[in-house]
C-alpha cells in the first residue's frame, strides 16, 4: 500500500512539474512578440501597427494627428488628439491626448532618440492631457519622420511616460502638416 501511495504522489508531482513549465513557457513566448511600456527604448522598439495609445491606464483611440510649423518660434509639434477640430489646424477646444515639441528647432525627417527617462531631453519636451490635467512626469521616445510633403507627415513612434499608470502612445501615424 505505501508503494502505491508513494508512486500516486510522485505522478503527481511529476505532472504538475511539466504543468508548471508548460505555464512559464507558453508565458514567456507570448511576452516576446508582445509590445509594452519600457525604459531604455531604441528605434528597433517601434511596433508595426497603427498609432495607438493609452492614458490612465486606458487604451485611447486619436480622432486627429497633426504636425504643427510654427513659423515665428520655429517650434515644431507633433499632437495625438483625441478629439478632432472643426477644421484641420484649428483650435481643439479641451484637447486632451499626448504632444512631443521641440521647442526653436526642426523635427526633421529621420530618427530621434530619447533612450531613458533620465536622458536629457535637450530642446524637445512632451507632455499628456487628459480631464484638464497636463502631466510632468519624465518620459523616453524613438520617433522616426519617414516622409515629408506640403501636406502629411508619415512615421513611426514609441513614447512612454513614466506615470503611474505607464501611459503611451505608439505606431505609425499619417499627421496633417499645419504651417502656423
Amino acid at each position: 500500500m505505501f508503494v502505491v501511495l508513494f508512486a500516486a504522489v510522485m505522478l503527481f508531482y511529476a505532472g504538475c512539474g511539466n504543468k508548471s513549465y508548460d505555464t512559464v513557457k507558453k508565458t514567456d513566448e507570448n511576452k516576446s512578440g508582445e509590445f509594452g511600456w519600457k525604459d531604455g527604448i531604441s528605434a528597433s522598439d517601434i511596433p508595426d501597427f497603427p498609432v495607438k495609445g493609452f492614458i490612465g491606464g486606458k487604451e485611447v483611440q486619436f480622432a486627429y494627428i497633426n504636425f504643427e510649423k510654427w513659423r515665428g518660434s520655429n517650434d515644431n509639434v507633433i499632437n495625438f488628439s483625441l478629439v478632432k477640430p472643426e477644421q484641420n489646424c484649428g483650435f481643439i477646444e479641451n484637447y486632451e491626448g499626448f504632444t512631443l515639441l521641440n521647442k526653436g528647432s526642426e523635427i526633421k525627417q529621420g530618427p530621434f532618440l530619447k533612450a531613458k527617462f533620465a536622458d536629457d531631453p535637450k530642446t524637445f519636451t512632451a507632455s499628456f492631457k487628459q480631464a484638464g490635467n497636463k502631466s510632468a512626469e519624465t518620459w523616453n521616445c524613438a520617433l522616426e519622420i519617414e516622409s515629408m510633403n506640403d501636406k502629411t507627415v508619415k512615421g513611426r513612434i514609441a513614447l512612454f511616460f513614466n506615470d503611474a499608470s505607464k501611459s503611451w502612445v505608439a505606431g505609425r501615424f499619417e499627421a496633417v502638416l499645419c504651417n502656423n
